[in-house]
C-alpha cells in the first residue's frame, strides 16, 4: 500500500513508505540502479549499496538461503535438508563470494521460482550478474567408466535462464527444459550410453534393461531396439519400457519387432503412426501371438475332403495348438452334433483336456468310447511335427472307427 504524493513516481514512493520492509524499499532506488548501475541489498534493518559491483553481504545470503528452505551451513554452502541425498538439485553461487545454495526439487516446488526468492531484496542491473545458476544430476556409476558421473553436467543455456529470471518460469520447467536440452544434445553423440534417472550404466544394455524390467518379453524386444539406436539413451526414473519404446518407435520400432517376432510378421505390424507410437508394446505381443500362430499352424499339416467327423477332431485340433484349452473347449461347447459317434469323439476331448465335469451329458457308452478315445486325443493334442500329427490323427480316427482315407493337401 502506497500515498500518491506530488509527481514522484510510484517506485521512490512505495520505497520510501515502506522503508521498514526489506522487500519493498528496494523500489526506491531503482533509478540508481538504472542510470549508475549500482547494487543495493536490503535485508533486515541493513540496506547497502555495493557500488558498480556485485558483492551481496554474507547476511543477506544467509537470510536469503533461510528464506527459500536451505536451513543446512557447511562452510560457504547452504543446503535444503535434502538436497545432499537428491538425485537432482538447483545451485545458486552468488558471484565475488564463496557461498552457494543447493535446493532440491521438492524444495524448489515449494518455493516455484527460487531465484525470484532469492532475490526479494535485491536492487541490481542484471540478477544473472550476480548469481550463477546451475543444475545438476550426478550420477550413480552402476557400471561402466567413472567418466559418466558427470555426462549430464551442462551450463544452462542463457535463454532459457533469462526466461526463469524473468519469472516467465520456475525451479521444474527450468530443469525439465534443461534437460530435454541435454539429452538432445547427447542424442548428437555416436557412441551408445545408457542412462536412468540418477544412474549411469555405461555401454552396458543389459544391466539397463534388467533394472528397467523382469519382463522376459519386454526386455528381449528393448534389447532389440537398444542395439539399433546409436546414441546415447536418458531414461527419466518413472520411464517404462514402454515409454522409452514409444519415445524412439518410429525409427527404430522395426528393428525392436525383429528382434521378437519373424522379418515378414514385423514388417506386417510396424505401422509409424500415433497409434502404434503409443502402445507399442501392444503392438509387439499382438506380433508375437500373431508369429506364434503361424508357426504352430506351420506344424499342422492342411486336409482336404474330411467327414463330419474328421473335422470335428481338425477343428479342436487346431484350435487347441493356436489357442490353447480354452480355444479347444470353446469348439467342443459349440458343437451340437448328438449322433453316438460325435458325442463320444467330444467327451474323448472333453477328458484329454482334464475336463470330467461334463461327463453327466453322455450316455454311459457314449462315456466308455470317450475314455477308450482320451488316449488317442492326447497324443494327438501332443504331437509336434507334421508327421506326428498326421500319424495320430489317422490312428485317432480309425479308433474312433472312421474308415475314410484322410489325404493332407500339404
Amino acid at each position: 500500500m502506497f500515498a500518491l504524493r506530488g509527481r514522484t513516481n510510484k517506485e521512490k514512493l512505495i520505497g520510501v513508505q515502506n522503508f521498514d520492509s526489506p522487500k519493498w524499499r528496494v523500489l526506491g532506488v531503482l533509478d540508481l540502479v538504472k542510470k549508475k548501475r549500482l547494487h543495493f541489498y536490503s535485508y533486515g534493518d541493513e540496506f547497502v549499496c555495493t557500488g558498480r559491483q556485485p558483492k551481496p553481504p554474507e547476511e543477506y545470503i544467509a537470510q536469503a538461503a533461510e528464506s527459500v528452505g536451505a536451513t543446512r551451513k557447511d562452510g560457504g554452502a547452504f543446503s535444503c535438508p535434502h538436497a545432499s541425498a537428491a538425485n537432482e538439485r538447483l545451485e545458486f553461487e552468488f558471484v565475488n563470494t564463496d557461498k552457494k545454495i543447493s535446493i532440491c526439487p521438492q524444495c524448489g516446488a515449494k518455493n516455484k521460482n527460487t531465484l525470484t526468492k532469492l532475490a526479494e531484496g535485491m536492487a541490481v542491473p542484471n540478477i544473472l550478474d550476480e548469481i550463477d545458476i546451475a543444475v545438476e544430476r550426478p550420477l550413480e556409476i552402476v557400471s561402466g567408466s567413472k567418466d559418466m558421473k558427470d555426462l549430464l553436467s551442462e551450463p544452462v543455456d542463457h535463454a532459457l535462464l533469462e526466461k526463469y529470471a524473468s519469472g516467465e518460469i520456475g525451479d521444474k520447467e527450468l530443469v525439465d527444459m534443461h534437460f530435454d536440452a541435454v539429452h538432445k544434445k547427447l542424442e548428437e553423440r555416436s557412441d551408445r550410453l545408457y542412462v536412468r534417472g540418477g544412474r549411469s550404466y555405461g555401454s552396458d544394455p543389459e544391466t539397463f534393461v534388467r533394472d528397467m524390467t523382469d519382463d522376459e518379453l519386454e526386455a528381449k524386444v528393448l534389447k532389440a531396439m537398444l542395439a539399433d539406436i546409436p546414441h546415447p539413451v536418458v531414461a527419466d526414473p518413472k520411464d517404462t519400457v514402454n515409454s522409452i519404446m514409444s519415445r524412439y518407435w518410429s525409427d527404430h520400432g522395426l528393428a525392436a519387432l525383429n528382434g521378437v517376432v519373424p522379418g515378414e510378421v514385423a514388417k506386417a505390424y510396424h505401422k509409424d503412426d500415433s497409434e502404434s507410437a503409443q502402445s507399442p508394446l501392444k503392438v509387439v505381443r499382438q506380433a508375437v501371438k500373431k508369429a506364434a500362430h503361424a508357426e504352430v499352424t506351420s506344424r499342422m499339416p492342411s486336409y482336404t475332403g474330411l467327414s463330419q467327423y474328421s473335422k470335428l477332431v481338425d477343428d479342436v485340433i487346431r484350435a487347441y495348438k493356436t489357442k490353447g484349452s480354452s480355444g479347444a473347449n470353446a469348439v467342443l461347447d459349440a458343437d451340437t452334433s448328438n449322433d453316438h459317434r460325435s458325442r463320444s469323439i467330444a467327451h474323448a476331448f472333453y477328458l484329454s483336456l482334464g475336463i470330467s465335469t461334463k461327463s453327466w451329458k453322455y450316455t454311459g457308452e457314449e462315456q466308455e468310447f470317450g475314455r477308450h478315445l482320451s488316449g488317442f486325443a492326447k497324443a494327438l493334442m501332443d504331437s509336434e511335427d507334421a508327421d506326428a500329427h498326421h500319424k495320430a490323427f489317422v490312428t485317432f480316427m480309425k479308433e474312433a472307427g472312421s474308415t475314410e482315407d484322410i489325404k493332407r493337401s500339404s
